[in-house]
């Protein structure tokens, strides 16, 4: 499908660059989710006396998290043959948005995980919220680069 487009030397700069990044901040993001419930009252209490609906609700949230995923690769495989796309591969943009989308799949599958451990030790509660963190900020960066792929797709066939 994408055999035919090479990614320029420009473009894996952009990407590998863009890649550390990402995932800086998706760690600073996470390791200040994690500080800020460690030790914290109000979120020990959420752990001692609501564990359990807290961790139906992730459960639920990441479930839901893993099909937008799933529907966003759909979609990205649905626009693959667009030239837009292909400007977006040699640029290194593309595979950037490829990697964010396995570091949103895997950090949603991640919150699954976590929230099933959550049910017997309550005491990861700050460990988990860190990993949401990463995943909420990871769903949201996803979908802006579908959104400009939609409205430039949509511009240019309107064009034509």
């Amino acid at each position: 499908m994408f055999s035919d487009v090479k990614i320029t030397q420009k473009g894996k700069v952009l990407y590998g660059f863009s890649a550390m990044l990402l995932f800086a901040v998706l760690f600073i993001v996470g390791g200040v989710a994690y500080l800020l419930c460690a030790d914290n009252p109000a979120i020990r209490h959420i752990a001692d006396a609501h564990v359990d609906a807290l961790a139906n609700g992730l459960m639920t949230y990441a479930s839901i998290s893993v099909g937008f995923i799933l529907s966003e690769f759909a979609l990205l495989l649905t626009f693959a043959s667009n030239p837009f796309f292909k400007k977006w591969q040699k640029s290194g943009k593309f595979q950037l948005w490829q990697t964010l989308n396995l570091t949103a799949l895997l950090s949603s599958v991640g919150v699954l995980v976590s929230s099933l451990v959550l049910l017997g030790w309550e005491d990861t509660l700050p460990v988990i919220f860190g990993i949401l963190a990463v995943n909420v900020l990871s769903m949201t960066l996803v979908f802006v680069p579908l959104l400009i792929a939609t409205s430039n797709i949509l511009r240019d066939r309107d064009e034509a």
